[in-house]
């Protein structure tokens, strides 16, 4: 069921929120771990993603801290806490 992304994801994910009381329980079920445990992107893909967004400033000149695990991640992004360099604690959602 991973191993497609965006499109199918997000298909799944309606399937799972039965809208529009379409979908049998058994299908809402299957397709439910699509809602908060889809696949994330590297550490990597994420760094140079952000690094990319942000001029090529390398993340060490814009965070204190960068969790490398995602806190989340959905059918196009995903979301890491982050310390900033003046200490404010944010959440940092990278699209892609």
């Amino acid at each position: 069921m991973f191993s497609n992304t965006g499109f199918y994801i997000k298909t799944g994910q309606m399937v799972a929120s039965n809208i529009g009381n379409a979908f049998p329980k058994a299908f809402q079920d299957t397709f439910k771990v699509l809602q908060d445990r889809c696949p994330h992107k590297s550490y990597q893909v994420v760094k140079s993603i952000i690094e990319s967004e942000m001029g090529g400033q390398p993340l060490s000149n814009i965070f204190e801290r960068f969790e490398e695990i995602p806190i989340g991640s959905a059918s196009i992004g995903q979301v890491h806490r982050a310390t900033l360099k003046n200490g404010d604690e944010v959440v940092v959602k990278v699209m892609y």
